[in-house]
């Protein structure tokens, strides 16, 4: 917009002051054939210096500056200042000084042309783009609102399940329907079941909380292998009750980092807790820590089935899994959302590799999947 508006500023003057001037000066002092002044700068400078010439012709008796502006306007046409007294120029009639100034006034009005233009176009492209982000911030918002609308909808179904067993189960004792040794039966499946609905539950508070305003991570120097070790200890138990074998390789030496350790060690839970729920009995699940220079990674990585691209594309959004989670039994949905928000909020990355793609990590051959976590120290 600012190329076109001074293109046009210049074509303009340039006519002015090639065709229009020469023709303006001719006719309104026609004695000065060879005035040189044709340029739209020096005409409005020669203006403002005769008003200034007349009204100093009030004053000249008091303070003689009349002389002053005869030699402004002498180096400006060329003209000593002698000759310049006789000349028309200072001596216009009414209709010549009128005539001088509309024409100014007439040449400011075309010189502007190309910024009204200019200003006009862009306040519409102003108001295009605006009207655009505004339909974006609307559609985000819609987004947004539907997104919370099936978050709920999938907490209700995940939770559908479980409480509907728990009030069956509790009915049928009640109502003395289960005798002898079937009532533990029941009572370990009113267990299981409100320890699955309390997980949902947890793993809920666990997202809206990282998702508040004014959230924070209580950084501090932490030693990422052990708590590695740590974390992987607390879910060994999960792994082996599954018959699922766990290969573990972490450095023995301290690796610092600057992390929150509740949150990162979530992290790596969830991970964990993700390969063993959604595998079969007897998967392969890697745990491994690397500290080369600066680049620290965490793997997590298992000889299952690689997840369709489709779903590979939205898996670290909530709930993404949908039905096929339900389905088998296993996962929140949120698991590995909360664990790509953490990272985000301590500037590691972490992303799903699977297939050919692990080769370059230098992974078992047998692992087949990966989540990578990439820490900046």
């Amino acid at each position: 917009m600012l190329i076109i508006v001074g293109a046009g500023e210049f074509i303009l003057l340039d006519i002015i002051n090639r065709f229009l001037l020469p023709i303006i000066f001719r006719e309104l002092f026609p004695t000065l054939t060879d005035l040189k002044i044709f340029s739209v700068g020096n005409m409005v400078l020669i203006a403002v210096i005769l008003i200034l010439y007349l009204l100093s012709l009030l004053f000249d008796k008091i303070v003689p500056v009349s002389s002053f502006f005869i030699a402004l306007l002498g180096r400006l046409t060329g003209l000593d200042a002698g000759e310049f007294s006789d000349e028309p120029l200072l001596h216009l009639t009414t209709w010549q000084y009128v005539m001088l100034a509309a024409i100014i006034i007439a040449i400011v009005f075309i010189l502007s042309l190309p910024i009204f233009f200019g200003a006009f176009a862009f306040a519409r492209q102003v108001t295009t783009k605006f009207a655009v982000l505004e339909k974006l911030r609307e559609q985000e918002r819609r987004d947004e609102e539907h997104r919370k609308y099936l978050m709920i909808s999938d907490i209700a179904h995940d939770l559908k399940t479980p409480m509907t067993t728990v009030s069956g189960y509790a009915k049928a004792l009640s109502d003395g329907l289960v005798k002898g040794d079937e009532q533990k039966e029941y009572l370990d499946a009113i267990y299981d079941k409100t320890g699955r609905m309390n997980e949902i539950i947890q793993m809920l508070f666990n997202y809206v909380r990282l998702e508040s305003e004014g959230f924070e991570l209580e950084l501090a120097d932490t030693d990422i292998c052990e708590l590695t070790r740590e974390t992987v200890s607390s879910v060994y138990q999960e792994i082996e009750d599954k018959g699922d074998e766990l290969v573990v390789d972490i450095p023995e030496e301290k690796v610092m980092i600057s992390a929150d350790k509740m949150h990162m060690g979530r992290v790596i839970t969830n991970l964990l807790v993700n390969a063993v729920t959604h595998n079969p009995e007897g998967t392969v699940i890697g745990v491994t820590v690397r500290h080369e220079y600066d680049d620290i990674r965490i793997f997590v990585a298992d000889n299952g089935e690689i997840i369709e691209e489709e779903l590979a594309a939205h898996l670290f959004e909530p709930f993404v899994m949908g039905d096929k989670s339900r389905s088998t039994g296993g996962g929140s949905g949120l698991g590995l959302s909360i664990a790509r928000k953490v990272c985000e909020m301590h500037g590691f990355r972490l992303n799903l590799v699977q297939g050919q793609g692990i080769a370059k990590y230098g992974l078992d051959k047998r692992f087949k999947k990966v989540f990578v976590i990439v820490v900046a120290k």
